[in-house]
């Protein structure tokens, strides 16, 4: 062999050699990628499994608070207020039962008696206005419970109110032993009720009083005025007469006397507990087992709360209480928003309709009788006598507030104001009440009656008297309106914590989508193909 061919030979068996020394390195790396590949998708399964598991927690979840969200912001006013309605409507096992049933809410009685003080100077015949002063007041804690329970079936309850009062010293303005004088009240009914009889029993009946009394007058203690009661001759004397066209069913005169824990005085009362008509909630449907009184058309009719128990009202223009002491009910007006311990609320008041007669408001003109006579007093007293056992009662605002100034500018020494409007305040959401002034003026009409002059002795032949006035006081106590407090932020809080609710839900959405976008750019079905490098020829 020359040289030069095995040269040739030596070059063709190196080239051979360090093709193949390449080819078993690239098949090596080839395996090597491989295995890489194989690894790498083993190690990424996991991941992606949990990017599933998190997108669909977090969508799940964010889609269930947003339902919820959603769905309680719409019906979160009708739960309150059917929780509400649970809580008011009276049963046994009602929040409001024990309330009612024991009015835990401190109560006061405020009472102030007029003082003649210009008597003599009417004895002696002089052409002198009537004089009066207030004193007092004198405040009794009133306390109230509901006896005699009974449930019905259609959604009332039958109870008697019986009340007592404690005279607190430490809260009044005088005591009880100091002396008032005003009109006998005995002389002045017996006088009214006597106007129409004949002459010789009118001259018969004023021979006896005048055995018995020097004038018309009377001066006795506070308290007799008030619980304890005064006795006089005539009640003897009526008890002689059995024919008279009255009767008297005490023995012994006070304006609250016989009523310090009585059952029967206030009467027994039927209302409303709400079970079946929640808006109904605390009216009374009967009273002394009738749904009417005295008074004529729709004034006679019994109807309004007693004040205790109100169905949420919504800031309506008026609301009606019934009360008992007048036999008939009060309509009292929006006079506009107040706040009581921090709770707003809507104050209604009397106006110069509520003891109209028919004057000024046709609606009120059924206070008097169809055929309007001279017991129809002007504007601004309502007629009660029948209501109390036919003495000549008439019933006013304090000091004659809003009154017609035919009796008012006969008496000196009153001074009307906005403060004795007969007033009470709500809470419109929860129907709580959270003031109440409930003020009135019992006055005695006098006018002269021929045959009967020991009624007869007022300069003025037509006068009202006034007696007294007192004011009933409850006001809401801050424990109670940290419940009232709480109940409102509870109605009012709660949606916008379902709005947050709702955005919670909306956020955790959109970031369970975007761990889904992620979830499928990353998978091994839309990754892009990358093409292998080829394997080299082997060499010829």
């Amino acid at each position: 062999m020359s040289p030069k061919k095995e040269v040739d030979q030596r070059k063709h068996l190196h080239t051979l050699l360090h093709g193949c020394v390449d080819t078993k390195s690239w098949l090596t790396q080839k395996r090597v990628n491989v295995r890489n590949r194989k690894y790498t998708r083993t190690t990424k399964k996991p991941t992606m499994v949990a990017l599933a598991v998190k997108s669909g927690l977090l969508m799940g979840f964010g889609a269930a608070f947003v339902v919820v969200g959603a769905v309680m912001v719409v019906y979160w006013p009708t739960i309150f207020f059917e929780q509400l309605k649970k809580m008011m409507i009276l049963s046994k096992d009602s929040t409001s039962f024990s309330i009612w049933r024991e009015i835990p809410i401190p109560m006061y009685l405020e009472c102030y008696m007029f003082n003649i003080t210009n008597v003599d100077e009417i004895l002696a015949g002089k052409n002198v206005t009537l004089k009066v002063e207030q004193l007092g007041p004198y405040v009794y804690m009133e306390q109230h419970s509901k006896v005699n329970i009974t449930w019905n079936d259609n959604g009332t309850i039958t109870y008697y109110n019986e009340r007592w009062w404690h005279f607190q010293p430490e809260l009044s303005n005088g005591s009880l032993s100091d002396q008032i004088t005003s009109i006998n009240p005995i002389v002045a009914t017996v006088g009214y009720v006597l106007r129409h009889e004949p002459l010789f029993l009118r001259l018969a009946v004023d021979v006896f009083m005048r055995l018995n009394h020097e004038n018309m007058f009377l001066t006795a203690n506070v308290s007799s005025w008030l619980f304890d009661g005064i006795r006089d001759p005539l009640f003897d004397i009526v008890e002689h007469f059995p024919d008279l066209p009255f009767v008297i069913p005490f023995d012994r005169f006070g304006w609250f006397y016989s009523r310090n824990g009585s059952l029967e005085f206030d009467g027994i009362f039927l209302m409303n507990t709400g079970a079946e008509e929640f808006s109904r909630l605390g009216n009374v449907e009967k009273w002394k087992y009738s749904n009417r009184t005295m008074y004529r058309d729709h004034c006679g009719v019994v109807q309004g709360s007693t004040g205790e128990l109100w169905a949420p009202e919504y800031g309506q223009e008026e609301v009606v209480i019934f009360a008992p002491d007048i036999c008939t009910y009060l309509v009292l007006n929006k006079d506009g928003p107040v706040t009581i311990e921090g709770l707003e609320g809507v104050q209604y008041g009397t106006n110069d309709s509520t003891f109209d007669n028919g004057y000024h408001y046709d609606s009120m003109a059924c206070y008097c009788d169809e055929v309007r006579d001279e017991n129809c007093l002007p504007s601004g007293a309502l007629n009660v006598s029948s209501c109390r056992f036919g003495a000549p009662a008439f019933v006013t605002l304090p000091h004659f507030l809003g009154m017609d100034p035919y009796y008012a500018n006969k008496i000196d020494g009153l001074s009307p104001n906005d403060d004795y409007k007969f007033r009470l305040s709500l809470e419109m959401y929860t129907g709580m009440p959270l003031q109440v002034y409930a003020q009135l003026q019992i006055n005695l009409l006098v006018r002269h009656i021929g045959g009967i002059s020991l009624n007869n002795q007022l300069p003025d032949k037509d006068t009202l008297v006034p007696m007294f006035w007192f004011r009933q006081e409850v006001r809401i106590t801050e424990d109670y309106a940290k419940l009232a407090r709480f109940a409102l932020n509870l109605r009012d809080g709660m949606p916008y914590g379902f709005y947050v609710l709702t955005a919670i839900g909306i956020l955790l959405l959109i970031i369970g989508i975007a761990y889904m976008i992620r979830k499928l750019l990353k998978s091994p079905e839309t990754a892009p193909i990358l093409h292998e490098p080829a394997v080299p020829e082997e060499t010829q």
